[in-house]
């Protein structure tokens, strides 16, 4: 009999379970912990899907990538714990312990470029090296100020927040110019 099917969903089931939210939560206390722990399962199963393509074919997801994936899993780890906990001004933390991924994330990215431009010349453009380096540098300073901010003003700190998340879509933008798009659209009038 063939056992690995049932140890498959054994496996599954055990790595899905999650414990009771804190007894003695409130309506909001609760709410924060459900959404806390269904973050973690997102990001643990984008995680997954990572390790599943790079199974598939070798490498085919950066290991910045697959950092940056992981990173998220042990922030929504760190959001299930306050929650847990339900330590107030924890979510703070979260968001700087997010600034402190980005950090790593952008100093890997240039660093690994200056590598790559070592073993194969102008494999990085100059001006992608000094952009990367840049990000870096944004990086480092947005994690000092936010490091500043620990005993502000709630204001302050939802401000430094809004500013990360503005920071974060600078890069994504630079993300999408940076890959070729593979879909070519044609105009409506084509299919007619």
């Amino acid at each position: 009999m063939n056992r690995a099917p049932t140890l498959a969903a054994l496996w599954f089931f055990c790595s899905t379970a999650t414990a009771a939210p804190p007894p003695d939560a409130g309506p909001a206390e609760n709410l924060q912990w459900q959404y806390s722990q269904a973050r973690l399962q997102l990001a643990e199963a984008n995680l997954k899907r990572v390790d599943q393509l790079n199974r598939r074919r070798e490498r085919s997801v950066a290991p910045s990538v697959v950092a940056e994936f992981q990173g998220e899993v042990d922030e929504a780890r760190l959001q299930v714990e306050r929650a847990a906990a339900a330590e107030a001004g924890g979510e703070f933390d979260v968001w700087l312990r997010r600034a402190e991924g980005e950090l790593a994330s952008a100093t890997n990215r240039w660093k690994k470029s200056l590598e790559g431009n070592q073993r194969l010349k102008g494999a990085f453009e100059p001006l992608d090296v000094e952009r990367y380096r840049l990000r870096a540098e944004v990086a480092r300073l947005q994690l000092a100020r936010g490091k500043s901010l620990i005993g502000a003003s709630r204001e302050a700190q939802l401000e430094w927040q809004l500013e990360l998340l503005n920071n974060e879509i600078d890069r994504l933008k630079e993300e999408l110019m940076r890959v070729p798009s593979t879909v070519r659209y044609y105009p409506i009038y084509w299919f007619w």
